[in-house]
């Protein structure tokens, strides 16, 4: 997916309104945006409750993700109930495949690969990492995982999608504890929170450089040349760090 037009016609299209000035915007049925420019040499994030933060490279790379998580959290999205889906292990290459096309992530490396299918067309990948053995303090053994991963086709929105497929892995692999991080810039963490996730902490900003004419991304240089103008920086705001702690056969 491309796209030739401005930020704000893009934004206009799914129901966005320009507020104070270009560059923050409103929407009547989900929260506030700030878009940063690229050629902008800021090196904080504006963020305020109830406001996600786009910068111009992740549009321009990743629109199809962007615009399926814009798509969610404005409600513009075509139901459908977990109960009518079915969920399958996928491949390394399907996997691959979705989370590149509908994930501003990517595809991260993971050990389990989980799918939710609604007529035989996967409209989900979910990802886990490998489980690990701890002890509880009453020397009690446990397993522990981290869920990685999860998105949904474009424009599509599971009701209980997660949650049906977080309970069908911690059952199959009798999971106790589940652990996940959730972007600053774009949630408050409220939707696992109703899946039953507590935060725990936050991870700490991390700093990263943007080429204003290819707009690639890459982490903060030890030894960055300050005269190079070719670059900005950026810090982003960390991530949540989740927890949910649940008897996978209760």
């Amino acid at each position: 997916m491309a796209y030739s037009g401005s930020i704000t016609e893009y934004l206009s299209e799914l129901g966005f309104t320009s507020v104070h000035n270009k560059m923050k915007f409103s929407h009547p049925n989900g929260p506030d945006l700030i878009f940063i420019p690229a050629v902008d040499s800021i090196t904080e994030n504006p963020k305020t409750e109830r406001t996600i933060i786009l910068h111009e490279d992740i549009w321009k790379t990743k629109i199809e993700a962007v615009t399926n998580r814009l798509l969610a959290l404005t409600g513009k999205t075509q139901r459908i109930h977990g109960r009518s889906c079915s969920i399958k292990r996928v491949n390394r290459a399907d996997a691959e495949e979705f989370l590149d096309l509908h994930h501003i992530g990517g595809y991260v490396n993971s050990y389990f690969k989980y799918g939710l299918f609604f007529r035989d067309e996967l409209i989900a990948v979910c990802l886990f990492s490998k489980c690990r053995i701890f002890q509880s303090e009453e020397l009690i053994s446990y397993k522990s995982a981290e869920l990685t991963r999860f998105a949904c086709r474009t424009g599509i929105r599971i009701t209980g999608g997660l949650d049906k497929l977080i309970n069908r892995f911690c059952c199959d692999h009798d999971v106790l504890h589940l652990m996940t991080y959730a972007d600053k810039e774009w949630t408050d963490g409220k939707a696992y929170f109703t899946l039953g996730f507590k935060k725990v902490g936050d991870t700490s900003p991390l700093s990263f450089m943007i080429n204003k004419e290819t707009l690639i991304r890459i982490p903060m240089k030890v030894h960055y040349e300050m005269d190079d103008q070719s670059w900005v920086i950026r810090k982003n705001l960390g991530n949540l760090k989740l927890v949910r702690i649940k008897n996978p056969r209760s």
